[in-house]
């Protein structure tokens, strides 16, 4: 049977955990197209081989940006559907299958929500709820933001690709270009788990670079100049967030979210802090 879901693996220098993001895609049970795109060097195509998994792999030495990244993944796919998966994520059982049930009902683009793939780690429950407490299932329907989208084909040929010249942001460039044309749904059984910091150093110096980045980054889709003072105060936004988004989960998880919380007040500030320092020069590739 020729598969309906098309998915990209996408990789900076063979990332660690690249086999088992693949095999996550191959458990499905669904089949799916697979291919791999890495950028920054690596021995990928060795790496998967060795672990018995044979898929195409398009491998580069030079960095290329996020959105050249899936572009790639789009022009080596020819499923009617496409999706993507960070080589630090998980594809959780059922990914794909509420992802085609979304697409085959009318949806042209179909989002998931975020989980934690160390659920022993009260680090990673910090780091999950700092960053992506609005991509949860038991975060408020009206604060949900939809990423880690699936797209029908359509929408790249008539709206183009992604922006290759972004150093994140990639994907908000271009959902918004077909935002008011095109029905978005979010599936909240299709569950990507992402690998957070599972020590606190770890966890602290990821906030203070992602904060320190997105200073640096912010307004570069609008082609506005950046506000470093912005960015620092979705720190403290993130951190009220947080402990709503804990005090709605359902039990036991409730009580693992509310100890992380103050995990996650000192993320918020290592963010703030990240962004207060940033250089206003636009980061180097």
């Amino acid at each position: 049977m020729t598969p309906e879901l098309a998915c990209a693996v996408l990789s900076y220098q063979d990332e660690p955990f690249l086999v088992e993001a693949v095999r996550s895609v191959l458990n499905q049970d669904v089949a799916i197209e697979v291919t791999v795109v890495n950028s920054g060097g690596g021995k990928v195509g060795e790496r998967l081989k060795a672990a018995g998994l044979d898929v195409p792999v398009y491998s580069v030495a030079e960095r290329l940006y996020p959105g050249a990244v899936r572009n790639i993944g789009i022009d080596r796919t020819h499923a009617p559907y496409v999706a993507f998966l960070a080589a630090d994520c998980l594809a959780e059982p059922g990914w794909a299958a509420a992802r085609l049930r979304e697409h085959r009902a009318g949806a042209a683009a179909v989002a998931s929500v975020l989980t934690n793939a160390y659920p022993a780690s009260l680090t990673a429950w910090a780091s999950l709820l700092l960053l992506h407490n609005r991509r949860l299932a038991v975060t408020k329907p009206r604060q949900q933001l939809h990423y880690s989208l699936s797209y029908a084909r359509e929408l790249f040929e008539r709206f183009g690709c992604f922006r290759e010249d972004l150093r994140v942001g990639e994907d908000t460039e271009f959902n918004a270009r077909f935002a008011h044309y095109a029905h978005t749904v979010l599936a909240l059984d299709a569950v990507t788990a992402h690998r957070y910091p599972t020590r606190v150093k770890t966890m602290l110096r990821d906030a203070f670079r992602r904060g320190r980045l997105q200073a640096r980054t912010h307004g570069a889709i609008e082609g506005r100049k950046p506000s470093r003072l912005l960015v620092a105060l979705r720190g403290p936004r993130n951190m009220q967030q947080a402990l709503v988004v804990s005090q709605r989960s359902p039990r036991p998880q409730r009580a693992t979210l509310l100890r992380a919380w103050p995990l996650a007040i000192a993320g918020g500030f290592a963010y703030s802090l990240g962004a207060l320092t940033a250089s206003s020069t636009s980061p180097s590739r």
